[in-house]
């Protein structure tokens, strides 16, 4: 019933349900977390510093991907895939603990939030990618990731939604722990489908060649499919970060030009001071995190609507 219900999608074979739901699930909280923090990463970095501060902060984070993705690719060589996902997984759940102590703290974040989720963005979402491709031969990959992609594109669109709903009654804060909590569901869907996995995978593990333990910047280099495909990331990345700061840039004047500045009296003492400015910032970044939870989710729907209704159009005639 489960496969029959979920071929009006795609093509879904007997048996198959149950582990594609439950990708498609997993993929859908990673998404609806990830969606829920950067807005937050764009209300602290642009309240706190500015547009021009976020550009040299993607830059930081490139360079800090060169230090990162060699690290993981040891990691990933040297334990199982249980445990790595399960190690990076816990790993993000702790930072974002951490971060929303630090922020209670009144500890400036924007700057290393920022850079930690540029990191939080290609591991995560790269490594669900890569289980998926583990657990599914290239056959079933063709028909089934159809549903699984549309449970993230759906997540993206869930995410930002309900952030645009919550960051005012709930502060820019209490949203890194909803995203936490997000990222544990995940965790115990990954090891569901995991286990679930483990029995029918096993002819594939065998007859898969052995791990070379060369970084994923080496792979890239050897391959030219893979090196023509970085390269037209960059220049898309180039276009987008173009967009990103002329478009932050209008949203954090407009942000601080829509609280008006703390009124100093001389009955105000220093700590009275500092707590109605941590009052303004916090509105700031109130302002400037709904403007983009709603911003990334028209174009989240604007994609899945694309997803669902011309892509396979398009590929079709293409």
């Amino acid at each position: 019933k489960l496969e029959r219900t979920l071929s009006l999608f795609a093509p879904v074979h007997g048996g198959e349900g149950s582990r594609v739901l439950l990708l498609a699930l997993n993929v859908f909280f990673l998404l609806t977390a990830y969606y829920i923090i950067k807005p937050v990463r764009e209300a602290l970095i642009l309240s706190e510093w500015g547009a021009e501060a976020k550009i040299y902060t993607s830059a930081g984070q490139a360079l800090l991907l060169l230090l990162v993705v060699p690290l993981y690719s040891r990691l990933a060589g040297a334990v199982n895939r249980r445990r790595l996902i399960t190690t990076v997984l816990l790993f993000f759940i702790a930072c974002l603990v951490a971060f929303y102590f630090l922020a209670l703290a009144r500890v400036p974040l924007g700057i290393p939030f920022y850079l930690w989720v540029g990191i939080f963005n290609v591991m995560v979402i790269a490594q669900f990618w890569s289980l998926a491709n583990d657990i599914y031969t290239n056959e079933q990959g063709k028909r089934l990731f159809a549903i699984v992609g549309f449970g993230s594109s759906a997540g993206a669109v869930f995410g930002s939604f309900i952030t645009g709903k919550l960051i005012e009654p709930l502060g820019v804060y209490q949203l890194l722990l909803l995203s936490g909590a997000l990222l544990g569901v995940s965790l115990v869907l990954t090891l569901l489908v995991d286990r679930g996995s483990v029995r029918k995978d096993s002819a594939k593990s065998e007859e898969a060649p052995k791990k070379s333990g060369r970084s994923g910047f080496a792979l890239v280099f050897n391959n030219r499919y893979l090196l023509l495909i970085a390269l037209m990331m960059v220049l898309a990345n180039l276009v987008n970060t173009t967009g990103e700061y002329i478009l932050g840039k209008l949203v954090a004047e407009h942000s601080r030009s829509s609280v008006p500045e703390v009124v100093i009296s001389e009955s105000m003492s220093e700590a009275d001071l500092e707590m109605a400015e941590s009052a303004r910032m916090d509105e700031i970044g109130v302002l400037t995190g709904k403007f983009y939870s709603g911003f990334f989710n028209l174009v989240n729907l604007v994609g899945l609507l694309t997803q669902l209704f011309l892509v396979s159009r398009i590929v079709r005639w293409g």
